[in-house]
């Protein structure tokens, strides 16, 4: 979506337009989803935070009173829907026992693999964790994440490649432990 027409489908959104509301949805939701998915690291429950922040958003539309801030607004919404989530299930972290940093173990077992994986990709920044997020899991290239974020290609790349580097950082440890066996 071009990011000037979003403060106009807000408008006719606030306006009570639902097929405008339905392309704000569409243009936003996976970045919503990845967001909130980085904290959570849950598809299930990332799946109903992003359902129930687009019906608190429909809900609260007629609040924002800058349209070009929706994008700021709703991930607000998503972040604080999975914090009150997880502290109404009895969660203290969204992200819960996620180590400091990878511990050298011996991992043949790939969910395992794929489990520190997500940790690592927890403990990133959220800065990093979103676009790394939508380029890796979500498979999007780099003009889709560019237009969902509103930052600029060489800007995405920078962050993408710092994001994959602290990543291999995290990480080594564990991929040196396996290489090793």
């Amino acid at each position: 979506m071009d990011p000037a027409t979003e403060p106009d489908l807000v408008r006719r959104s606030q306006a009570g337009d639902r097929e405008a509301f339905e392309a704000l949805i569409r243009a936003n939701a996976r970045l919503v989803w990845a967001s909130v998915y980085g904290l959570v690291r849950d598809r299930a429950w990332t799946e109903d935070v992003v359902q129930e922040t687009f019906l608190k958003a429909w809900e609260s539309l007629r609040e924002l009173r800058e349209p070009g801030a929706f994008r700021g607004w709703l991930l607000t919404i998503a972040r604080r829907l999975a914090w009150r989530r997880a502290e109404l299930s009895g969660r203290t972290e969204l992200s819960p026992e996620v180590p400091e940093r990878a511990a050298p173990a011996e991992i043949h077992d790939p969910e395992e693999a794929r489990e520190k994986v997500q940790e690592a990709l927890a403990r990133l920044p959220e800065r990093y964790r979103v676009p790394v997020t939508l380029h890796f899991l979500n498979g999007l290239e780099y003009g889709a994440i560019s237009r969902l974020t509103g930052l600029a290609n060489g800007s995405l790349r920078g962050l993408i490649a710092r994001g994959v580097q602290k990543l291999r950082v995290d990480l080594a440890p564990l991929w040196r432990k396996t290489d090793d066996a």
